[in-house]
């Protein structure tokens, strides 16, 4: 018998159900799900004494989604962030039902992913970043804050933070604005109407807002302030500018009364970055990732790469060897080469001097305390330099030739399709090892490679060779 319109809707209706009821249970527990609901859940542990990293994948034939999010040790920290997965997944949920008709064999998806910075003692901001695409030529792009005070066990609200009045709002508006102004990034699609809008609505808490050690912070939704092809701009200013606009309480937490003196940059020449204007005598290639490390993935890849007796380079995140040392420490330890590929994944053409230093020194130095060795190339975010970074980052900036899309298609045969029609003599390729399916296309990579008889190096021995 056909299935009727009603028998797919109720059929879909208890597929969505059973979904939002594993997810819910995934937040909860500490289990890996059956296949029957296509739900699993990986837990772990970071480097932060009482913060897990745990993700939740879920398989289905019309949507799939994706989620990581931190673990508090208390629970009470954890009862608001559960609220907003299960609240993101309903609504994504709701719209794939609501398009069902539209999807036309098309997967619909759902992206939760979080940053977490350290900015006071106990005290840390999580920043969630959603994407979801459904139907129609773009998708939805919303973030969310939250500032965890871990010795207190609460969250805590922007506007105790903030003196926040109609002076402190304006000057608010200014440093926005002065520095939207000089940005590449957004210049063009930031919209002052919208801007002004922003400040002035009396319902708005600033719960965009979050710190860093040595910065404030703005991170706006699609389309709040700009043009869509702005994405979500997210707009930093020095906290030594935002100082007389704190409590004094916060004055005193962010340790403003005493501010030392500003780092001092490196000016040294960035002369890798057009490698395409580079020749090669020998047959031989660079294998690299970026955004790691992962202590599972970048594991299985390093053991890969003993197999075939390849060396790589290892553009890794800050924030990410601060959640796994260990992981750093064993690329060292084999002798690959550690780059920077600053701290949080920040287009640095959009930040000012102070936070383009942040990201790279910092990354510098958690890389250092990790492995005992300094990190020896540098890759920008995006691909993205101006005079400005090019005059602070101190280290070769190395791009890259073949971009595998890794991040894109997850499919193995993919990656080594687009490397085999790219290939040749001093080839860069560019791979992420915080993918589960890099790791498939790595073994795929590695045995092509080999059968065609290049030498796997690292970067710096690419061009040594020169």
């Amino acid at each position: 018998m056909r299935p009727t319109k009603l028998t797919k809707n109720i059929l879909l209706f208890f597929s969505i159900t059973a979904v939002l009821l594993a997810v819910n249970s995934l937040v909860e527990q500490d289990n890996v799900y059956s296949s029957h609901n296509k739900t699993s859940k990986k837990t772990e542990h970071s480097a932060y004494t009482g913060i897990d990293i745990h993700t939740a994948v879920t398989e289905e034939t019309t949507y799939n989604i994706s989620i990581h999010y931190p673990e508090f040790k208390v629970s009470s920290l954890n009862e608001d962030i559960h609220k907003y997965i299960n609240k993101s997944m309903q609504e994504f949920l709701a719209e794939v039902n609501r398009n069902k008709d539209d999807l036309k064999g098309n997967s619909a998806s759902l992206h939760i992913s979080f940053d977490l910075h350290p900015f006071a003692e106990n005290m840390y901001a999580i920043v969630f970043t959603q994407e979801s695409y459904v139907t129609g030529a773009n998708g939805f792009q919303n973030s969310k804050v939250f500032l965890a005070d871990i010795q207190k066990e609460r969250f805590i609200q922007q506007t105790e933070i903030l003196n926040d009045n109609e002076e402190t709002r304006d000057t608010i508006h200014q440093l926005l604005l002065s520095r939207i102004e000089s940005s590449e990034k957004y210049s063009s699609y930031v919209l002052n109407e919208l801007l002004e809008e922003w400040i002035e609505d009396e319902r708005n808490m600033f719960a965009n807002m979050y710190l860093t050690t040595n910065s404030v912070f703005f991170k706006f939704n699609k389309y709040e302030i700009a043009a869509g092809a702005a994405g979500s701009p997210e707009i930093s200013i020095p906290l030594d500018k935002m100082s007389d606009l704190l409590t004094d309480e916060w004055r005193k937490t962010m340790d403003l009364e005493n501010e030392g003196e500003e780092k001092s940059k490196s000016s040294k020449e960035s002369e890798w970055e057009k490698i395409e204007d580079r020749t090669f005598d020998t047959k031989q290639v660079a294998l690299t990732f970026d955004d790691g490390p992962h202590p599972i993935n970048t594991a299985a890849i390093l053991q890969l790469l003993d197999e075939y007796n390849a060396k790589a380079t290892f553009f890794m995140l800050g924030n990410r060897v601060d959640f796994y040392p260990e992981a750093a420490q064993e690329i060292a330890e084999k002798g690959h080469e550690m780059g920077n590929h600053t701290w949080s994944h920040k287009d640095l053409t959009s930040l000012g001097e102070t936070e383009t230093i942040q990201e790279i020194e910092m990354t510098n130095e958690v890389i250092l305390n990790a492995t005992g060795e300094q990190p020896t190339v540098f890759r920008p975010p995006y691909g993205a330099v101006n005079d400005q970074v090019r005059e602070i980052i101190g280290l070769p900036a190395v791009l890259w030739t073949i971009d595998t899309l890794d991040w894109k298609s997850h499919n193995p045969n993919e990656v080594l399709s687009i490397v085999k029609e790219n290939i040749s003599d001093g080839s860069v390729i560019l791979m992420h090892d915080i993918h589960k399916s890099t790791v498939e296309a790595v073994e795929l990579v590695l045995a092509f490679l080999k059968e065609e008889g290049y030498e796997l190096v690292t970067v710096s021995e690419l061009y040594s060779a020169d």
